[in-house]
């Protein structure tokens, strides 16, 4: 079952596009091969209605993608998600000589998702091992589902735990980053005869010194999959 999506008009597309544009939206590009690759940090630089989307932001160690490759477009946008299907066309060059990627203009209609319904690590997707500080106790689980805001743990130990403990979350996400961020409980259940039985809903209470941008990155190609799997389906 997918979550709520709504087909964008070109008129609504094009404002949207605009107000991407002018707060520095960060966007990303799933590639459409077998390797799945996602370029990620990017931002809107231009677009012409009907004709080319241009994007900033692809870092110089990473190979511009083959002209006519098909890829998947998101942009989050405060409490939105974008997502369009278009090509890559040739790339060009702005006038400091950082490689802009340009974008087919969609055929296809974009879709919008309310962001707060697009949880990512869901059931077909490969849940994220990892370690959680509770109660003076390090325990291995699984990551189930993830906002920016929180998690959902899945754990084999049977817990009884109490509402608003504090819990520490270590992950080594798939880029090769590390995330360590505190948190607290908020709810807890108990699923008789599965194999991770006690599910934990945690809140995020990250301090200042608390590096969120690797878990941003992983919400964001998390995302770009899931958006392309509702498209897809």
């Amino acid at each position: 079952m997918g979550y709520p999506t709504s087909a964008l008009s070109a008129p609504v597309l094009e404002q949207f596009l605009i107000q991407a544009r002018l707060t520095g939206a960060v966007a990303s590009l799933r590639l459409q091969t077998a390797t799945s690759r996602l370029l990620g940090d990017l931002r809107i630089r231009a677009f012409r209605p009907g004709s080319t989307l241009d994007l900033s932001g692809i870092h110089p160690r990473d190979a511009v993608p083959a002209e006519g490759t098909p890829v998947t477009l998101t942009v989050l946008l405060g409490e939105e998600v974008l997502t369009l299907e278009s090509l890559l066309l040739p790339p060009l060059f702005d006038e400091g000589g950082d490689t802009l990627l340009r974008l087919d203009w969609p055929r296809e209609p974009a879709q919008l998702h309310r962001r707060r319904d697009m949880r990512v690590a869901a059931p077909e997707q490969a849940p994220l091992k990892v370690r959680v500080g509770l109660g003076g106790r390090t325990l291995d689980a699984l990551l189930v589902n993830l906002t920016e805001t929180g998690v959902g743990l899945a754990l084999e130990e049977v817990l009884m735990v109490d509402l608003h403990a504090p819990v520490e979350i270590d992950a080594q996400l798939p880029d090769g980053s590390e995330l360590h961020c505190p948190g607290e409980v908020r709810h807890l259940a108990y699923l008789e005869g599965q194999e991770y039985p006690t599910r934990l809903g945690v809140v995020l209470t990250p301090g200042p010194d608390v590096d969120l941008e690797p878990i941003h990155r992983f919400i964001q190609a998390r995302r770009t999959d899931r958006s392309q799997g509702f498209r897809q389906g």
